[in-house]
């Protein structure tokens, strides 16, 4: 209509036929794209899983028609920033001709192979655009949600974990038992109800009168528990603990690490809770099986979303983790197990947190307590001889702040992701003073 108009008021102002004439061309053909229909397309995704393994080569398959009037419609199958295109493209541009049947589809296919790089929960969509063949109507771009892919990294083999036989006074057999596990039918106490309770083991009576008393909270019956030790696992998300590639650093190393040990435990019945310090600050009370697993693997995924680690981090440190958890920690002595990276900036808030678990330790039986510190500077790209040298010099002073933890009777691995297997690390029983 632009066209038209301008056209028929330049030939009416100078009084020129043939552009009076031209006018009415585009007007026709205005005309005539009013009268063929949008296109419309029916996409479908095949070949989508909903989870997938570290480093796992993904094949998906996309299929549809297009209906509707002559035109051309782009289809982009949208991958995961930190994901490789293996073979294929996700790229597809179908155009649709003029027929005198306008409604015949066009069938198109296509599909393509990612690699999964990065473990994490990722929302996969499909983006479209439909462009008429003469333009007339405006140009639609729509974007929907296919699917979501949930990457879990890759957990070593680790058949079995040697703690420090100095921390206890038994050893770790499997079959050792601890008082985590199913609740017995030996009265042991009535305490304040703690969050995580089961309300069936409310005493609603001594409550009432508790609460005649001025005490609003309400009271349950503790009972004697039998079954195989408990764990509770402190994960260190620091966004400035992320050393390494986008790929591989020292969360991803961490996040790993975690669902190692977590599948181990709980595959041999142990009770476990955890707790993710520098980030949302949730607690994971203790339990036991798949369901915890499952958990603690949604959890763990969700902290390699991109930017959520900057959205959500709070910099409570070690230390007031170990004061979210006290109850749990002094209730149940359980084992601890910390995976952190130990540098010169969160090294005194760590050992300010290991001095609290040591008074827990005194009032009750000794737990187990052990670091994990993940040594990252051999996965960084080294260019210049002296960042080989300035890696080596951090490496060094990192052992060096484990062995003052050492000192304090806390077992501390240190592990190199790149030349050290973490089943052979976690077997082997260190000495402490």
């Amino acid at each position: 209509m632009t066209g038209f108009t301008i056209f028929f008021f330049s030939g009416f102002l100078l009084a020129n036929s043939i552009l009076l004439c031209a006018s009415f061309i585009p007007l026709f053909i205005y005309l005539i794209g009013l009268f063929i229909s949008p296109l419309e397309v029916h996409t479908e995704k095949t070949g989508l899983p909903r989870s997938a393994k570290l480093g796992e080569i993904v094949e998906i398959k996309i299929s549809g028609k297009v209906s509707g009037g002559p035109g051309t419609v782009i289809i982009c199958d949208l991958i995961p920033e930190p994901f490789h295109l293996v073979e294929g493209s996700n790229y597809k541009v179908v155009s649709k001709e003029f027929k005198m049947r306008q409604r015949k589809e066009k069938s198109f296919s296509f599909s393509y192979k990612m690699r999964c790089t990065k473990c994490g929960n990722y929302r996969m969509w499909l983006g479209l655009e439909k462009r008429h063949i003469l333009g007339l109507i405006r140009t639609r771009i729509s974007v929907e949600e296919t699917g979501q892919l949930s990457v879990f990294p890759i957990s070593p083999g680790i058949r079995k974990i040697k703690l420090p036989v100095s921390t206890t006074k038994k050893t770790y057999p499997n079959q050792s038992i601890a008082r985590i596990g199913p609740f017995s039918t030996d009265f042991r106490e009535i305490r304040n109800y703690f969050p995580g309770d089961s309300f069936k083991t409310i005493n609603w009576k001594a409550s009432a009168k508790a609460a005649g008393r001025g005490e609003l909270y309400p009271l349950v019956n503790e009972y004697e528990r039998e079954g195989k030790r408990a764990m509770w696992l402190f994960l260190d998300a620091n966004p400035d603990l992320r050393i390494g590639t986008s790929l591989e650093n020292t969360l991803e190393y961490g996040i790993r690490t975690a669902c190692a040990i977590s599948y181990y435990f709980l595959s041999k019945g142990y009770s476990l809770g955890m707790y993710i310090y520098n980030h949302r600050g949730k607690v994971f009370h203790f339990d036991t099986g798949k369901k915890q697993f499952v958990k603690f693997a949604d959890a763990l995924l969700s902290l390699n979303t991109p930017k959520a680690g900057l959205q959500v981090f709070c910099n409570e440190g070690f230390s007031e983790a170990i004061e979210q958890t006290w109850k749990y920690l002094l209730a149940y002595s359980p084992g601890i197990v910390v995976i952190t990276h130990v540098t010169q900036n969160n090294w005194a808030d760590l050992l300010s947190g290991l001095r609290k678990t040591l008074i827990y330790k005194r009032r009750k039986r000794r737990p187990n307590v052990f670091v994990i510190n993940i040594l990252p500077y051999s996965i960084i790209p080294k260019v210049h001889p002296w960042e080989i040298f300035a890696a080596r010099m951090l490496d060094v002073a990192s052992r060096s702040f484990s062995n003052r933890l050492r000192n304090w009777g806390v077992t501390v691995f240190d592990w190199d992701p790149k030349g050290e297997n973490i089943e052979l690390l976690l077997l082997n029983t260190l000495q402490v003073r």
